[in-house]
This record gives structure tokens, C-alpha cells and sequence, in this order.
């Protein structure tokens, strides 16, 4: 957040309590210019942020930065991922969403590779974003903020529960197509019938009666 704002780094570091605004503009490649409203929460603010079904109707993008060095945080920011994408397949405000590696400067977890390529791979969504405050290396991040969520098809999360129901919902839809097209194929069928009925030329066949 204070990188965002163009603030110095500190060595010192105060966890977040409550709710932090921060609000700068973003410039992209072509000279455009975007205004970019960052609300920093902390982890045990999901869960009162997520209590309302609407919550997320008000959200463009949701980023979820953690320790690069720290198993521990990675594994929170995962469950924080996928209460969020969970909520949003609930309540249709699905959102896109992106992975920050912080502390890109220190030494990375052991199997951190495997476990964020796994992850992004089963969501559907980047890998993460390896940034480092302290060298300054932000690696455009704020830029790629504003992409995905200008592109938000691009980076929706999709859960293992969701993927279940969205291939339930297009094999129901296929099979009303096909209830669908033989009814359209019956109809037709009776239609043409009833049509050389109507238009069909009646002869006499002595004895034996009438036919078209």
C-alpha cells in the first residue's frame, strides 16, 4: 500500500489492523491514465467482508498478497482465494482475482513453485506475482492490477465445486436442446402431413374407396 503511494520502504513492518484506503493514479502504456481505489483488509476481515451477500458486487478485483517466504501465508492466501471465488460462484458476483509473492528477496518456501503452479492451473487464473518493496521491484504490478480487472473473464477463479455445477448446468442444457429438436423435428413432421392432406388430390377408386 505505501509503494502505491510512493512512500520510502521501511525495515519495520506494523501488520494491518483495521482498513486501509489508498487511492493514486495508474498510468498505462499510451500515456492513459486510470484511477486505481485500493482497500487493503486483513485476513479476519474476509469473513465479515463475505457476510454480505452483495459484497463482492462492489468489488472490481480481488488481490491476495503473501509472504513468499512463509508456507504458513501462502496456504492462508489460498483458503482466502477460494472463499472468495466459492462466495462469488454462490452469490453470481464472481470477481477476477490475482496472487502476490511478496518478498520476493528472500529465499522461497520449500515446494513454492509446485504449490502456486498447481493451484493457478486448477483455478484457471495467473500464477503469482512475484514483487520485492524492499529492492523495489514491483514488477508492474499495479498496471497488471488494472488489466486483469479491465479483462475480468481472463482471471475468475473457478473452484472444484463450481466446475461440477457449470458441467451439470451444460449437460442439462443439451439435453433440453435435444427434447428440444425432436420436438421441432415432430412438429415439422405432423405440419408436413397435415400439408399433404390439404393439398393432396382426392381419386375415386370405385369399390375399393377414397385416397389422397
Amino acid at each position: 500500500m505505501n509503494s502505491f503511494l510512493g512512500r520510502p520502504y521501511l525495515d519495520s513492518y506494523s501488520p494491518t489492523a483495521d482498513e486501509q484506503y489508498a487511492v493514486n493514479v495508474v498510468e498505462l502504456p499510451g500515456g492513459i491514465k486510470k484511477t486505481l481505489f485500493l482497500l487493503e483488509i486483513h485476513e479476519d476481515g474476509v469473513s465479515k467482508l463475505l457476510s454480505s451477500k452483495e459484497s463482492l458486487a462492489r468489488c472490481d478485483i480481488a488481490v491476495f498478497v503473501y509472504d513468499s517466504s512463509d508456507e504458513s501465508s501462502w496456504k492462508r492466501a489460498t483458503e482466502l482465494l477460494m472463499d472468495v471465488a466459492g462466495d462469488g460462484e454462490d452469490t453470481s458476483y464472481e470477481v477476477p482475482c490475482l496472487i502476490v509473492a511478496a518478498k520476493d528477496d528472500l529465499d522461497s518456501f520449500p515446494m513454492a513453485i509446485q504449490n502456486s503452479t498447481r493451484v493457478s492451473q486448477d483455478m484457471g487464473i495467473e500464477a503469482p506475482i512475484p514483487i520485492s518493496s524492499k529492492l523495489s521491484d514491483f514488477n508492474n504490478i499495479f498496471r497488471r492490477i488494472v488489466n486483469a480487472a479491465e479483462h475480468p473473464h481472463l482471471s475468475i477463479p473457478e473452484t472444484e465445486a463450481g466446475r461440477s455445477r457449470k458441467q451439470y448446468h451444460r449437460l442439462i442444457n443439451r439435453s433440453l436442446m435435444v427434447v428440444s429438436g425432436m420436438l421441432i423435428v415432430w412438429h415439422l413432421t405432423t405440419v408436413l402431413f397435415l400439408m399433404h392432406l390439404k393439398l393432396g388430390v382426392v381419386e375415386n377408386v370405385g369399390d375399393h374407396g377414397w385416397i389422397f
